[in-house]
């Protein structure tokens, strides 16, 4: 019994969950490891955010947030690391 209300909830809350989009964000002043760790946790602790990850390689931080997100939150959060964000690209998951 417990198993079939567990299911039916998880049905009704993943269908009712409002479209997420993808952001990329450039944040061309990271140069080591410590940036990255960092901004990963001002995204990840900002209200909304679903998942963030930054990446030294590219030098850009991909979030995935609800469609109706502010990207602004976004850059404020990366600003209070002491990094300069700004929005490269953003696109609706599917």
């Amino acid at each position: 019994m417990r198993k079939a209300i567990c299911l039916t909830l998880l049905l009704f809350t993943s269908f009712g969950r409002a479209a997420d989009k993808l952001v990329t964000i450039d944040v061309g002043e990271m140069n080591c490891p410590l940036c990255v760790i960092s901004i990963n946790q001002a995204l990840r602790s900002t209200d909304g955010v679903v998942k963030a990850k930054a990446s030294l390689k590219t030098r850009q931080a991909t979030v995935v947030v609800p469609e109706d997100f502010d990207n602004q939150k976004l850059l404020a959060a990366i600003a209070r690391t002491g990094f300069k964000g700004q929005i490269h690209a953003e696109s609706p998951l599917r």
